[in-house]
């Protein structure tokens, strides 16, 4: 009886421990979630504590570092700058010093020079330069090639005679004006004019053209007249004729208009002569070309007198007046770029 009741005893404390195991293993998986959180909250805190905040005190130090050495570096461009305005004014200054003085130098050497006599290569060298521009003068307002190949050859052979290698350049500039020069097709304006003179003095014995019906008509072979009608027809047809022309009819001057003419002739001749002398191709081309048409209109084209004046205006014609002409200014530059170079 005491057996079964121990059986018993046993059977229920076996029952209450299968109710209680479930419980207990809740429990104790809680238990280590809890143990598991907090080491992880300690480990975080450990994190936070040893690694977080040096890191933060370093980064601090790092950027306060960086912003010295960018004031640091600012502060030394502005030196820099500072110290190279200082030498470019030092620098500036000392240049300005040495021009003064340079200046000063060459006024003082060009007062010692002014006063000693020239020497007799100056007195060449100044004849020389008279010549130069005396053949700028020449050729530039008067077109007088011939002259200033002239001048240029005088002031070639003293710059020969005076064997300097430091004119070199002037001689060089001398010979390649000559050469363009020489090359010019110059045109003889004395010439010119004395062959305008001449066909004015033939202005005098030009014949004014007659009407085309003044002279004597070829003579016509006709059969004699048969009846009393016929030989008064023929007879009254050798007093009248009856002609007809093609075409407009120029007016004809009469013989107290032939003055005028000839002053109107003369006129523009002398005008074309002035025109040469000034070199002006429009004008001289504009006068002879209205002389001509004055020729071919109102004088008899039957005379050799007006055949030779009209083909000497034509010969006048094809002469260039305006022909471009070189640049002979080089050498006179030479000349005074080596004056200057010479102490």
């Amino acid at each position: 009886m005491v057996e079964n009741q121990d059986e018993a005893q046993d059977i229920e404390n076996a029952a209450a421990t299968k109710q209680l195991q479930p419980k207990g293993r809740a429990l104790a998986g809680f238990t280590a979630l809890l143990a598991l959180g907090a080491l992880a909250g300690v480990g975080y805190l450990y994190y936070l504590l040893v690694y977080l905040g040096p890191m933060d005190e370093l980064q601090r130090r790092v950027s306060g570092l960086e912003s010295g050495l960018l004031r640091s570096s600012n502060a030394l461009a502005d030196l820099k700058r500072e110290q190279r305005r200082g030498i470019e004014v030092a620098a500036a200054a000392q240049r300005q010093r040495l021009q003064e003085l340079e200046q000063a130098l060459a006024g003082a050497l060009s007062e010692a020079a002014a006063s000693a006599p020239p020497s007799p290569q100056q007195w060449k060298l100044a004849e020389v330069e008279y010549l130069l521009r005396i053949a700028n003068h020449r050729l530039l307002m008067e077109r007088d090639v011939d002259a200033a190949v002239g001048l240029l050859s005088a002031a070639d052979d003293i710059l020969r005679e005076l064997d300097d290698f430091a004119l070199h350049p002037v001689r060089a500039a001398l010979a390649d004006e000559l050469l363009s020069l020489r090359s010019v097709r110059g045109n003889d304006v004395q010439g010119i004019y004395l062959r305008l003179e001449a066909v004015k003095e033939r202005l005098i014995a030009l014949p004014l053209e007659l009407p085309g019906y003044f002279g004597t008509p070829p003579p016509v072979q006709e059969p004699a007249p048969e009846g009393l009608w016929e030989t008064l027809s023929a007879e009254l047809a050798s007093y009248l004729q009856v002609r007809r022309f093609d075409g407009a009819r120029k007016p004809l001057l009469a013989p107290e208009e032939a003055v005028y003419l000839e002053l109107n002739l003369r006129l523009m001749l002398e005008r074309a002569q002035l025109a040469a002398l000034r070199r002006q191709q429009v004008v001289f081309e504009a006068s002879l070309g209205t002389a001509r048409e004055w020729l071919l209109e109102y004088v008899d084209q039957g005379e050799p007198v007006v055949t030779q004046a009209v083909s000497e205006i034509d010969g006048l014609l094809e002469v260039q007046l305006d022909e471009p002409l070189p640049d002979i200014s080089a050498s006179l530059s030479a000349l005074v770029a080596s004056h200057q170079d010479t102490p």
